[in-house]
Formats: C-alpha cells, sequence, structure tokens
C-alpha cells in the first residue's frame, strides 16, 4: 500500500489555487498527485477537519499508520475520544478520478467554508484545503514571525 513498501513515503510541498466546480469536485495539485504515485491504491484519500478550520488530507496508507497509533493509546482518556470524535467522525474517504479530481462532501466544504477558489497547502505527509480568507489569517507575517520565534530552539 503506498510508495516504499506498505509505508508513505511521500512529501507535499507547496501552496496552490484551484477551483472546486459546481459538484464540489477540485483537482489535486499535480506536483501532490506524483507525490502520491500512479497505482490505484496510492491515489486513495482520507480527508478530515482541522480544527484551525480547514481540510485536512492523507494519503490512505498514512491515515491507517495514524489510527493504528491511535488505537494503541488509551481509550478511556476523554480528551483522546473528544479529539477522534473530531478527527475520525469528520472522516471521509475518496478516490482520485481520471481527471485528477477528488469529491469535497458538503459538510466538509461548510466546515472548511469553501466554496469556488480553494488553496491547497503541501505539510510533508498531509496536505491541507483551506478558504483563501482563512488561510491568510492562519499564515500572516504576525502569526509567523510570532510562531517562528516559539519554535527557534527546535531546530
Amino acid at each position: 500500500m503506498g510508495k516504499g513498501g506498505g509505508k508513505w513515503m511521500g512529501f507535499f510541498r507547496g501552496r496552490f489555487l484551484h477551483s472546486l466546480d459546481a459538484k464540489g469536485r477540485v483537482a489535486i495539485p499535480q506536483r501532490f498527485r506524483e507525490a502520491m504515485g500512479g497505482s490505484e491504491e496510492d491515489l486513495r484519500l482520507v480527508m478530515s477537519v482541522d480544527p484551525e478550520g480547514c481540510l485536512v488530507v492523507f494519503p490512505e496508507a498514512a491515515w491507517i499508520e495514524l489510527e493504528r497509533k491511535w488505537e494503541e493509546l488509551p481509550q478511556m482518556n476523554d480528551d483522546l475520544r473528544t479529539y477522534l470524535r473530531f478527527m475520525v467522525g469528520w472522516a471521509s474517504e475518496g478516490v482520485l478520478d481520471r481527471q485528477g479530481r477528488i469529491l469535497v462532501p458538503p459538510p466538509l466544504r461548510d466546515y472548511a467554508a469553501l466554496d469556488h477558489e480553494v488553496w491547497f497547502v503541501g505539510l510533508l505527509h498531509k496536505f491541507e484545503i483551506w478558504n483563501g480568507e482563512r488561510l491568510g489569517l492562519a499564515t500572516g507575517p504576525e502569526k509567523v514571525r510570532s510562531v517562528t520565534q516559539k519554535l527557534s530552539g527546535l531546530f
């Protein structure tokens, strides 16, 4: 499943502006499709919501790895259950069509306030789909400066 003998190995990088069609489909950026590989298994995705108000999208192999990690955690933990209700409860599976598009279900489009133009943002082993205004708030210069200072000792 996926590149590298069963483990997700690709990386998503960059920002790309795309358009949702009237049916709620959007083309995944070509660079992201290339990172995913070419077999039908590689083209399966799991999409969920992110607390920042965007959608987060994982190749199915990467999502399955996350589920296995979550399954090993203490399920009696209230915070974990809340988090899993959020992430897993909103999750939707999809497969790219022949034109490299995926359907964004209406509840997920509503959650992320997606209408016509959407931004794809690569985040290493996953990518996000954003409303442009929300992305601007999340990645504005002041926010980035503040976060950069906080993280400066990590790398």
